[in-house]
């Protein structure tokens, strides 16, 4: 999978990938299937769930300045996966709404900071490595793909219980892990630009990326809170839903370890459109024939193209739009701009919606977000 010379880098950064992605795997189907089991409701699971992104907009660039600063970008993300380790404990004896969202705000002043600081330590370590990103990131999909598996089963054996102690295992993981990477410490002594980065970011193509990666995930916002929500109110059983999840991050793991250079050589436009128009078809079809069950193995197939080819392309548009240099930068500005407010915004929106007018709607709204972003997309380009 890796050549020998690239094993000592790749490998530990692979690892990471998976027991992080696997903590994901677990927290983003189903706690909020516990936290609907402790009596919250569809508003607070929102409100809660939305803190781990709308912090995003902000803390990666707290933690980018602060590696910047020590140089040792090694150092500065064991600190951040130490620290959400610690906060992730005290959840196992917490069930009022107040409570966990003090938690929740304090986890997430340092998990909303470690996968865009692994992201561009990830870019940055095989610069001169013939490696492509993608076969790193797929640890995490194999990671998050056995973390939701083995949680749908765990969960429908011995009930929601066992969320919390899952995500103290996985994050626990992680954080061994990282005592493997590789250090890398930044240079001190950096050459003057001629370009900033506020001068590449207000670019024309890289305010229009920025908007269409904010509503790629704002319609990707009610899928990471509440599906698990929705196929258990149709009527699935744990299992059933665990099955389902793996299966789109299956065709993800396929793309990732394939097609990783492939986007290269194809027209970016082409691949967002495609993004977005599955994009509608898929939420319509979750929100409206989630009781189909042939339907609901269909949409969870195209998983691979709304999320999986979105962020290769977008990976791969942040390091095309901006110089090493400043790719730490264009990797913080994607977290807290795309996943940490357009997420953010998007599951509080689904949350409120979700009591106001249901599940269908909320996945209606999701589909038609995908529409206006494919709709700019399109008069950019006519224009």
């Amino acid at each position: 999978m890796f050549a020998k010379n690239a094993r000592p880098i790749a490998w530990p950064l692979f690892f990471f990938y998976f027991f992080f992605c696997a903590l994901i795997g677990v927290m983003m189907p189903y706690i909020s299937v516990y936290y609907k089991s402790i009596g919250l409701t569809a508003s607070e699971i929102g409100r809660l769930m939305s803190t781990f992104t709308l912090s995003g907009i902000l803390i990666p660039h707290f933690w980018g300045w602060l590696t910047s600063k020590v140089g040792l970008p090694k150092r500065v993300l064991q600190i951040a996966v130490l620290g959400c380790f610690f906060t992730v404990i005290p959840f196992n004896w917490s069930d009022q709404f107040t409570t966990l969202w003090l938690l929740t705000c304090l986890m997430a002043l340092f998990y909303s900071a470690l996968l865009p600081m692994t992201d561009s330590l990830a870019v940055r370590s095989i610069r001169h490595l013939d490696v492509p990103y993608t076969r790193l990131r797929v640890g995490g999909s194999i990671g998050y793909l056995l973390a939701v598996a083995g949680a749908g089963f765990l969960i429908g054996h011995f009930g929601v219980l066992v969320v919390i102690p899952l995500m103290c295992t996985f994050i626990g993981l992680a954080a061994a892990t990282t005592f493997f990477v590789k250090e890398q410490a930044y240079e001190t002594n950096t050459q003057k630009e001629t370009t900033s980065f506020l001068t590449l970011l207000k670019t024309r193509e890289s305010i229009l990326f920025f908007v269409l990666a904010f509503l790629a995930f704002m319609s990707h916002a009610p899928f990471n809170v509440f599906f698990a929500v929705h196929l258990s109110d149709v009527g699935y059983s744990g299992e059933h839903i665990g099955l389902l999840i793996a299966l789109g991050v299956i065709i993800e793991i396929i793309l990732f370890l394939f097609f990783g250079n492939a986007i290269k050589r194809l027209d970016v436009v082409h691949l967002v459109i495609m993004c977005f128009v599955f994009g509608i078809i898929r939420w319509f079809l979750v929100g409206w024939f989630a009781s189909v069950l042939w339907v609901l193995i269909f949409t969870q197939l195209l998983h691979c193209i709304t999320f999986a080819l979105f962020h290769m392309v977008s990976i791969e548009q942040i390091r095309r739009l901006f110089p090493e240099r400043y790719a730490g930068q264009g990797q913080a500005m994607y977290s807290a701009f795309a996943i940490g407010l357009g997420g953010g915004l998007g599951m509080v929106i689904a949350g409120y919606l979700w009591e106001w007018a249901g599940g269908a709607w909320v996945f209606t709204a999701a589909s038609g977000t995908s529409a206006l972003a494919l709709v700019i997309l399109l008069l950019h380009q006519r224009r």
